[in-house]
């Protein structure tokens, strides 16, 4: 405990400051000397100053010395106070002063009752008794354990942490300064309230406070730390570039940042669009743990801004020469009204000429915006010339939009010969047989052979290209682009020609189709290297010639059927939508007991009321893979039907697009390599991921186990060179990735790695994430939660003068106490022995020893 003891008249003693008295006393000499004549020489004025200091300093440390007081301890400034710290027995009982009366009084009494019997000269008793009264006094001090105390005050500064958002949508100008002036980017604004040019706001705050200013977008980077509200350094370099805005985690990394100091609060300069859209009630929880006030400065316009977003278009990747093209784009709007028209094109990017459309027309539409929910638009594009197309999709830029980057993007497109060679077998003359082959036949694109089983040896089979056996080894198969199988017995073909057709499928690429029958197909083929070509299991097939089938259906088109150029009989959707659903004859027959091959096959067109085996949906068309070919299976035999009633068109498209499908794979082979990346467009810091498929089987074995492709910029300035790896397991196949790190459009260069073989270049883009721009609009309800869930306040960027009078100072003075005893002192020692001897020598004298 701590007591300062009512028996001495100085319980607490009050010093002044060497240092204070110090620095007084030398303005005083300081203010004399510049009074002094000038012929006194500048050393001899400033001498009685050198020498008062050190005389002082050696007057203190003499005094250091004495009470045992560490170097320095009374040129500290601050308060020194003397107080005591008894340890009496029983002191909790009775108190030290009961133990300080008793032993003064014992003391007293003693010292009485000896030198009152001594038999000297009275002022001898009474100087000896005062010298032993004064020895017993000291003691009796000493026992109470006197210490000296330091009081110094340490202030600790208020803190105040702003923070000013860089993410991309800063960048939008939406500020208006004056009526007069050209709107200002949401950073530029930001950054003038507190810029030497401002209104002098960080000049105010850093009157009250440290600013410790701060960067964000995902996360929080320190700027500067200010406390010169005189003259605050200008601040770095800040750029509107961040991909998105994380309000919360950007928080609690300021906020862990300061944790220990006087943080006043932190005030947020921001438009307060956060992506991912909105503060999580666990964010909430964690911000208001460190009990900080949040003060938010909206920083944007009333209004929405303007901006319309190309969100993403799907295109195929290879076409036939003459083929419509159906491109869809995703098109988002924000800040329009109602029923605003947009208008989405398609370029050619190399020369940026508008590509053609079907009929004549430009590849071209026009759409209405429905609020700021995205909308699909349909461009129908014609597929000219043979080679690769570089694709540019693009939403036509609106007075007044914010930024255009985010209205185009691109894609390839591989345009390839229309020129198709098909192998038709059949087993007998059908119906299906005849429209088929009729229209193939007239078909300019398309070159045919056909072999009818059961004709006799003198039938002249018919076709483009008549032949009187099918195929018996690979060189003879691979004439053709595509196999097709009608309703023809399994046993018309050998084990090996059957064979041949597997791997013709899937080693070389071809393509292969079955157009099943009442008599034999699928149900004839189980068993059998067909089996496994097929997109769909077989296995509870059989035949069903004797069905006697009275009410027709119209196929039910699946999602991917609808966005198939198979089923795509008209150019208008919704003209196209009405004649599949009520419009197109009806089939009588179709194949059951098939089902699609999970994870090979894909169904076009369904039976809109009966099921398979599985127990979905009876499929009547289904496309799929089978190694480097596709394949296809028809379950009805009745589409002549739609030939018979409607015209040459809508058959001739249904089946010459089905052809075109089969032979993609075999006409893309025929380039002998293919190099393709994930995607066209990245975002900054994606991996990009490159492929290379070599088709060519005599091109495998030359080919070395890596192949370097370059990254070039528009200039053609090489930025990075990559290795292609040859892909375990597959010596076709080569990869590669890499970190998107570059914003712009690049072209990756693949060399010409093999003779006949020439240069490819796949152009590539990177780009900075634009969710920021999505929703570009001011998010003012979000901030004014945050503010109001933190006790802080929301303001709108035109009154942000009024924040220095809501954030009061954080600063506290700490007092700070040192302690040094004083009962151990080498100048209590000293008063101790002076005393006991000057007693003795007084006694010696007078005889009473």
């Amino acid at each position: 405990m701590v007591w300062s003891s009512r028996v001495f008249a100085s319980s607490r003693i009050t010093i002044v400051p060497t240092f204070s008295r110090n620095v007084g006393r030398r303005k005083t000499v300081d203010r004399k000397w510049h009074e002094a004549p000038a012929s006194v020489s500048r050393t001899n004025r400033a001498f009685p100053i050198v020498r008062h200091e050190s005389t002082m300093h050696a007057m203190q440390r003499v005094l250091e010395i004495l009470l045992g007081l560490k170097r320095g301890f009374l040129g500290h400034e601050g308060d020194l106070s003397l107080q005591f710290n008894p340890r009496w027995p029983g002191q909790s009982l009775v108190g030290p002063v009961t133990w300080n009366v008793l032993l003064a009084g014992l003391a007293l009494w003693l010292v009485i009752h000896v030198y009152r019997r001594e038999g000297r000269s009275r002022i001898a008793r009474l100087v000896m008794g005062t010298i032993r009264l004064s020895l017993l006094a000291m003691i009796l001090v000493l026992l109470n354990r006197p210490i000296i105390t330091l009081t110094e005050s340490r202030t600790e500064p208020s803190v105040l942490a702003v923070m000013i958002d860089d993410s991309l949508s800063m960048g939008i100008p939406d500020v208006q300064i004056g009526e007069k002036s050209l709107p200002r980017s949401r950073l530029d604004s930001a950054l003038a309230l507190l810029g030497p040019g401002g209104n002098g706001l960080l000049r105010a705050l850093a009157d009250r406070h440290q600013v410790r200013l701060y960067r964000f977008d995902q996360d929080a980077f320190p700027l500067a730390s200010i406390s010169n509200a005189a003259n605050p350094a200008p601040l770095a370099p800040v750029t509107a570039t961040g991909a998105a805005t994380q309000i919360p985690s950007s928080l609690l990394t300021v906020l862990n940042d300061l944790q220990g100091q006087r943080l006043a609060g932190v005030v947020l300069l921001t438009d307060g669009r956060d992506t991912p859209e909105g503060t999580s009630v666990e964010a909430l929880k964690a911000i208001k743990a460190f009990g900080t006030r949040v003060f938010a400065i909206a920083v944007g316009g009333q209004k929405p801004p303007i901006n319309l977003e190309l969100q993403s278009f799907t295109v195929q990747d290879s076409a036939f020469k003459g083929d419509i093209i159906n491109v869809k784009a995703v098109i988002r709007g924000t800040g329009f009204e109602a029923d605003h028209p947009v208008k989405v094109s398609l370029r050619d990017q190399k020369t940026g000429a508008l590509l053609p459309g079907p009929d004549g027309k430009l590849a071209e539409a026009t759409a209405t915006l429905h609020g700021d929910a995205p909308i699909t638009v349909e461009v129908p594009l014609l597929a000219v010339a043979v080679g690769t197309l570089d694709l540019q999709a693009e939403v036509l830029k609106e007075p007044g939009e914010i930024d255009d980057a985010d209205n185009r993007k691109t894609a390839q497109v591989a345009v390839l010969d229309a020129k198709i060679n098909v192998l038709y077998v059949d087993g007998y003359p059908r119906w299906e047989y005849r429209y088929l082959k009729n229209q193939m036949i007239r078909d300019k694109t398309v070159e045919i052979s056909c072999l009818l089983t059961s004709a006799d040896a003198t039938f002249a089979q018919e076709g483009d290209r008549p032949i009187t056996r099918f195929p018996e080894n690979m060189t003879e198969l691979m004439d053709y682009d595509v196999v097709l199988f009608g309703d023809v017995e399994a046993r018309q073909f050998s084990d090996r020609q059957l064979q041949l057709i597997s791997e013709f499928v899937s080693k070389k690429g071809g393509g292969f189709g079955m157009v099943s029958g009442p008599k034999f197909s699928p149900s004839a083929y189980k068993n059998t290297p067909i089996e496994a070509v097929l997109p769909v299991s077989i296995t509870r097939s059989a035949p069903d010639e004797n069905v006697n089938i009275i009410a027709g259906f119209r196929p039910i088109i699946t999602r991917l059927g609808a966005e198939s150029s198979i089923f795509r009989f008209f150019s208008d959707r919704q003209r196209n939508e009405k004649f599949l659903k009520d419009e197109i004859p009806p089939i009588f027959w179709y194949a059951r007991g098939v089902s699609v091959k999970p994870g090979v096959g894909e169904s076009l067109a369904d039976h809109p009321g009966e099921s398979g085996p599985d127990g979905r949906s009876a499929p009547i068309l289904v496309l799929g893979r089978f190694g480097a070919g596709r394949t296809l299976f028809s379950a009805i035999d009745d589409s002549w039907r739609w030939r018979f009633y409607t015209g040459e068109s809508i058959f001739d498209t249904y089946w010459v697009q089905q052809l075109r499908y089969l032979a993609r794979s075999r006409k893309l082979g025929q380039r002998k390599v293919v190099f393709t990346a994930s995607r066209a467009s990245y975002d900054l810091g994606e991996q990009v991921r490159l492929s290379l498929r070599i088709l060519d089987a005599q091109l495998i074995g030359q080919l070395p186990e890596q192949i370097r492709v370059e990254m070039k910029d528009d200039g053609g300035q090489t930025l990075r060179v990559e290795t292609l790896y040859r892909q375990d397991g597959s010596q076709d196949a080569y990869m590669a990735s890499f970190t998107a790190d570059k914003i712009g459009h690049f072209a990756v260069i693949l060399p010409a790695i093999a003779s006949g073989l020439d240069m490819i270049s796949l152009p590539l883009e990177v780009q900075v994430p634009r969710l920021e721009l999505s929703r570009p609009e001011v998010d003012r309800a979000s901030l004014r939660r945050l503010a109001a869930e933190t006790e802080g306040v929301m303001l709108e960027y035109a009154d942000a003068g009024q924040l220095p009078n809501l954030i009061p100072s954080a600063a506290r003075v700490v007092p700070i106490y040192t302690t040094e005893p004083l009962w151990n002192a080498p100048l209590a020692m000293a008063l101790f022995v002076l005393l006991v001897t000057a007693e003795w020598v007084l006694r010696k004298v007078h005889g009473m020893i």
